[in-house]
This record gives C-alpha cells, structure tokens and sequence, in this order.
C-alpha cells in the first residue's frame, strides 16, 4: 500500500503543475490508500499562497477518492483548521509527525484530527490524545517502531499490545474501510 502527496517542501512555482499532474496518475493505482505527506510548512519551501493552493487541491482530491489526507504542518495550524472548516472533509485527515503541546492537541482533536506521533512527543499532549485518534510512526528517527511503541504505552500507561492493538484498529478503520 501507498500514500502519494506533494511535499510542500519539493513544491516550486515551476514544478506546481507538473507535481500535480504526477499526483493525478499516481493516484489510479489501486494500492494508494491516502494523499500525502502533503501540507503547509511556514518555515521552508515555497510562498504560503503556493502551499495552500496546492494542499487544498490535494485534500479535495483525497475527498474525490474517498481516502485520507496526511499532512505535514508546520507553525500554520491555524490555517490548517480554517482550510478544514472551509472543506468540511468526509476523509479523515492525519497530522504527521505531530510533536505539539497539550493545547495544540486538544485543539487538533476538537475540531476532528487524528494525530500521528513519533519518536519525540509532549507527553501531556499523547496523554490527551483520544486512542481513536492516534497513530505511531518512524519518519522522524531511526529508531525502531517496536522501541517508539514501548515508549508510547509506557507513557499512556497502558499494555503495549493494548495499544497494537488499537492503532491496528485505526488502521483498518482509516485506511481499508472498505
């Protein structure tokens, strides 16, 4: 399985429409299940008006394909919910890498986010996540899945394999709900 995005820090004027069109083939292979790692970053790549051009387009084709969109946001979470209330998505939609505070969190998964969380996390912030909510992922560190798992269930204070099996179940439930 796959998921195909347009990284906002790949993305260029020059290369917007091309990208895009890759994207668009890309995503008529059966075996793509979500759109991204896509989304805004205020700190690297292009102008925010690029950005956001190209992830609305990329969350409205998410929504096209009834799959879910993974985003990569930095410092522009703000627009991120504003651009969610706008598309009111059906999909869900996945914050990647997600290291930010408890309010940040709460905020999140107010308004409908599932969080995905690494190596490097606040631990208010993963203890407030709903475990319907939560996913587990490597993308920011070379260390093991089984090792960021350990971490993870210590932390929540649950069985390790409570919680396989509840990402498991998200899993299924986000990305093969057909």
């Amino acid at each position: 399985h796959a998921s195909v995005g347009v990284h906002p820090w790949n993305l260029t004027k020059e290369n917007a429409e091309c990208h895009w069109e890759d994207l668009l083939k890309a995503t008529e292979d059966k075996r793509v299940v979500a759109i991204g790692e896509c989304g805004i970053d205020k700190l690297k790549g292009p102008s925010l008006d690029l950005q956001m051009a190209l992830f609305k387009k990329e969350a409205l084709l998410a929504e096209s394909r009834s799959i879910p969109l993974v985003i990569h946001c930095v410092k522009a979470f703000n627009e991120l919910i504003l651009l969610k209330k706008e598309i009111k998505p059906l999909q869900p939609w996945i914050i990647h890498g997600f290291r930010g505070k408890l309010s940040l969190a709460t905020d999140c998964i107010r308004h409908g986010f599932y969080l995905s969380i690494g190596a490097y996390f606040q631990e208010d912030a993963l203890k407030a996540i709903p475990t319907d909510r939560l996913f587990i992922e490597t993308d920011e560190s070379d260390k093991p899945i089984e090792d960021i798992y350990q971490n993870i269930a210590q932390v929540r204070e649950i069985e390790l394999e409570e919680l396989r099996e509840c990402i498991n179940k998200n899993a299924r439930e986000v990305f093969f709900k057909s």
